[in-house]
């Protein structure tokens, strides 16, 4: 597992932090609006804000590192349109923490916090647009590769790495088949 580069493994975090985090202060503004819960829980919301933030920023961090290995494979300029929107988005988790903030601190501030979870849904369309373009880039021109063995990338390009897999899972259908023809 950790022959992978990070920056695929990071970059969920602030995906599903980012993702959660409009939910998560609709459900505690309401409850604290209607004496459920005290204004102190709000400081989930703070706290989640704040790991939104730290995670995007170490996710943009890795995704620098894989870049020059990346560009071996991928173009600089589909590169450049996922990593500007992935720069953006610790500057809008950074926002959304400040704001947090202000709703923690002020007593009594509902439509602050109902704010706060308008602007974190409205956030979400960078975060989508970071992840897609990320995904375009996995998925639509094979960055992924760029982390491959030499060997393996040219057997990708030959065709050769389906063939000799495709066998090897061919071969393991075989075996189970045997074995479940021995079980009934």
């Amino acid at each position: 597992m950790f022959d992978l580069p990070l920056h695929p493994v990071v970059v969920h975090f602030p995906i599903v932090l980012g993702t959660l985090l409009p939910f998560l202060a609709l459900l505690l503004w309401w409850a604290i609006k209607k004496d459920l819960l005290q204004q102190k829980v709000w400081a989930l919301v703070t706290v989640m804000a704040l790991a939104y933030g730290a995670s995007s920023i170490i996710a943009v961090e890795l995704g620098e590192k894989d870049e020059d290995k990346v560009e071996e494979i991928v173009s600089e300029r589909v590169i450049e349109k996922h990593e500007e929107a992935g720069e953006m988005i610790p500057w809008v988790a950074g926002t959304l923490f400040l704001v947090s903030i202000v709703g923690m601190a002020k007593k009594n501030s509902h439509s602050l916090r109902l704010g706060l979870a308008v602007l974190s849904l409205i956030a979400l369309f960078p975060l989508v647009d970071a992840g897609h373009t990320g995904g375009e880039l996995v998925y639509q021109y094979g960055a992924a590769s760029a982390h491959l063995p030499k060997d393996s990338q040219a057997m990708i390009e030959s065709g050769k790495f389906l063939a000799k897999y495709d066998d090897k899972d061919k071969d393991k259908d075989k075996d189970k088949d045997k074995d479940k023809d021995k079980h009934q």
